[in-house]
């Protein structure tokens, strides 16, 4: 009998200490919006890649960008500990 469903690793669950070690110590409820996401720890290095990239960075997803890691992007960058960061 031929497999018909591929194999694929199954998405981890995050929690909020995962979420602070990649974005840092921001509010409580910045970390719990992006985990309201249900971003993977991928989508999530990936919103913070476009973010080191600087505001003038295309939003159009060239690069592949996630509709998820997009909404991570949107959600880090209205905190304000992030838009501090990136006038630095």
């Amino acid at each position: 009998m031929k497999a018909t469903s591929e194999t694929r690793p199954r998405p981890q669950h995050l929690e909020a200490k995962d979420v602070a070690h990649l974005v840092g110590d921001l509010e409580h409820a910045t970390i719990a919006a992006i985990l309201a996401t249900g971003a993977t720890y991928a989508e999530i290095e990936q919103a913070l890649k476009w973010l080191g990239g600087g505001h003038e960075e295309p939003r159009l997803n060239s690069e592949g960008l996630s509709p998820t890691a997009e909404i991570v992007y949107d959600i880090l960058l209205a905190d304000p500990a992030y838009d501090e960061d990136s006038d630095q």
